[in-house]
């Protein structure tokens, strides 16, 4: 598919794409290994085949958000998402920032043996993929990003102000409310209809929530990581999903990123908020495959 921007079709409707699901997701095999020092759990599905995907996770979750992802997508592809330091149950880590993250994730790779990745890599899990990308060039063949929190710093604090999170918590160093409602309520307002959703996805979000440690590191980290400067250095091909309806990072920074990166396409779907790996399965699945597939 040549570089551009598409609007994914409405086609199927939700109920024709429930049956394609299969709820409850089990739970993918889980790993542990050390990295940087740091014990980090991970999770892998399909065949190793000398291409291996690395999926990163966003902020207060964790690496089962890529559970469906990785039942989907393991008939044809080598995947291993681990949980990111001070998420799921990976150990925590200082200092918290890009440069440490990165170096973890350096490490990561070292310790499994992996050759250059591919990296999936989901709102803050997108920075680090595309902070990595910069810093190893030639360990990353390509990036798929959903909804990356790449221009966060530049919104700061407005974007904190849409995920739901006061300063104060921030400040105090707890980027997640101690109250079960509030985190009941926070853990649906990514999505567009969260109605829709199985009943086993909250019970998931649930457990992420109350593992996420660092999520106020996160958000200290974004402010002050600018990548800007850097992004036109990328020349990665690179695939970016988006949901229309994306109220944490607001799909318009797709057209900024577009614009800063030579070798991208832009996909964005229709009613669909934050998490497109689980709102918009099948949507988003079939793109993942057709770049995943291409060879350039």
């Amino acid at each position: 598919m040549q570089p551009g921007v598409y609007i994914f079709s409405n086609y199927f409707k939700f109920d024709k794409i429930q049956a394609m699901l299969n709820y409850p997701y089990p739970e993918v095999p889980r790993f542990e290994l050390d990295a940087l020092g740091i014990h980090t759990s991970y999770y892998e599905a399909g065949t190793p085949n000398g291409r291996p995907i690395i999926l990163l996770h966003g902020m207060s979750t964790s690496a089962d958000s890529f559970r469906e992802t990785m039942h989907e997508l393991a008939d044809e592809h080598w995947l291993i998402a681990p949980d990111i330091p001070g998420f799921g149950y990976t150990a925590s880590t200082t200092p918290y920032n890009f440069p440490h993250l990165v170096e973890w994730l350096a490490a990561f790779c070292e310790a499994r043996h992996l050759p250059p990745v591919i990296l999936l890599g989901h709102s803050f899990g997108g920075t680090l993929a595309v902070t990595y990308a910069v810093d190893y060039p030639n360990q990353v063949e390509k990036l798929l990003l959903l909804a990356p929190a790449v221009l966060s710093s530049v919104t700061y604090p407005d974007f904190v102000k849409r995920i739901g999170v006061g300063l104060g918590l921030i400040d105090l160093g707890s980027a997640v409310s101690q109250s079960k409602l509030w985190v009941r309520r926070q853990i649906k307002t990514p999505f567009y209809n969260p109605d829709l959703m199985h009943d086993s996805v909250w019970d998931r979000r649930l457990a992420d929530y109350e593992l996420a440690r660092q999520s106020a590191d996160v958000l200290k980290a974004s402010a002050f990581h600018d990548l800007r400067p850097f992004l036109s250095n990328l020349h990665h091909e690179i695939c970016m999903v988006w949901g229309e309806n994306d109220g944490v990072v607001p799909p318009s920074d797709a057209a900024v990123l577009a614009g800063q990166f030579p070798d991208s396409q832009t996909h964005i779907l229709p009613e669909c908020g934050h998490a497109p790996m689980i709102e918009k399965q099948v949507e988003f699945q079939t793109i993942a495959r057709t770049f995943l597939a291409s060879e350039k």
